[in-house]
């Protein structure tokens, strides 16, 4: 009996070294936000999908997904084991043979920036539940939250003025309303061209000289080599970028053709040059304000090298808004440079609100 059971004990002994060390075998992990990119305190959720491949049933499985700090959620979270700024979703499932399982957790971020969602840590259970084994899935699942909506009182008044003060939105092209005077005709001009009435008047085929006019295009410039650090913290920079976010959707609503330029470093974009060419629409909105979701609070080049870039582009009908986070980083000697590139004042927004108006 006792050489029976010592069988036994050993043969169960092995098979539970057996099932530590091959329990997780054929299971399969990825997670991702439900959203790639999302407004701050947005509703989300982490869809997370575990599979078995095997043809066993798996009566443990303990999850430990690797998520940002900040996030908010009614999960369990765990801070205290692992690395800085990082925390863990903890939770336990079981699986059934060839099994898909999809959980979908619940969340939101409250600050924006760019968040990583790093994988997890499955632990299976052996054959006795005596302990566990543990595999890491690593994964890079990234989402990008947007500055938040901007509050500046009187900010759509403001930038209707200024761009009423401007040229009208029209093409480079010869503007068939705007007649600056006649001229004979030379037999190149087309028919339409052709001012019936001055012909009969002069007697002569006569046609008309239309003026030319400019569709105004506007640079946004967004800065970041600021005095605001020191001085104020992270605080004045988010106004900043919630000022920019503000100016690029009234120029969208307002159906105007923008760049965006900036000295901010943006982390995990693929393109860190700093522009956003001409454009409008959905998709040239989106492509600024991840630009601006994505930033950190450090400058790529100086205040003078971002008027440097913008300068390089000036030209009439083209018009600058300057966006810094404090007083202190208005420059007059840079924004007289720009003026007298352009033909016009550039707009000038300061986050801590001590400046909002056009450069004379």
């Amino acid at each position: 009996m006792i050489p029976f059971l010592a069988m036994l004990a050993a043969v169960i002994a092995g098979f539970e070294l057996w099932s530590l060390r091959r329990g997780l075998d054929g299971v399969e992990y990825d997670a991702r936000p439900s959203k790639a990119v999302a407004e701050a305190d947005e509703p989300l959720q982490l869809v997370s999908v575990v599979t078995n491949r095997r043809r066993r049933f798996l009566p443990f499985i303990r999850l430990n997904e690797d998520v940002p700090d900040c996030i908010a959620t009614s999960a369990r979270l765990n801070t205290g084991s692992v690395s800085e700024h990082r925390a863990l979703i903890k939770s336990t499932v079981y699986m059934m043979p060839r099994q898909r399982l999809t959980r979908r957790t619940a969340f939101s971020m409250p600050k924006r920036g760019r968040y990583l969602f790093l994988g997890a840590t499955l632990e299976g259970g052996g054959f006795m539940g005596l302990g566990t084994t543990p595999r890491r899935f690593p994964l890079s699942r990234e989402l990008v939250i947007l500055p938040r909506p901007v509050e500046a009182e009187g900010l759509d008044a403001l930038m209707g003025g200024w761009l009423g003060d401007r040229s009208v939105n029209r093409f480079i092209m010869e503007d068939p309303v705007l007649t600056l005077g006649y001229r004979d005709y030379t037999g190149h001009e087309p028919m339409k061209q052709i001012s019936w009435t001055q012909t009969a008047r002069l007697g002569r085929m006569t046609v008309r000289c239309q003026d030319y006019t400019v569709e105004r295009t506007v640079t946004v410039m967004l800065n970041a080599h600021t005095f605001a650090f020191s001085s104020y913290g992270e605080a004045m920079l988010e106004a900043a970028l919630s000022l920019c976010r503000g100016v690029c959707e009234e120029l969208e609503e307002r159906r105007v053709p923008y760049a965006l330029i900036t000295n901010l470093r943006r982390e995990g974009a693929p393109d860190d040059s700093g522009e956003v060419g001409d454009g409008l629409g959905a998709a040239h909105l989106a492509a600024a304000l991840e630009g601006l979701g994505r930033a950190v609070f450090d400058h790529r080049d100086d205040m003078k090298a971002l008027f440097d870039r913008a300068l390089a582009r000036a030209a009439t009908g083209r018009g600058h808004i300057y966006i810094t986070p404090v007083r202190n980083d208005v420059h007059p000697e840079l924004l007289t440079r720009l003026r007298a590139a352009s033909g016009e004042a550039p707009l000038v927004l300061t986050g801590d609100g001590e400046w909002r108006g056009p450069w004379r």
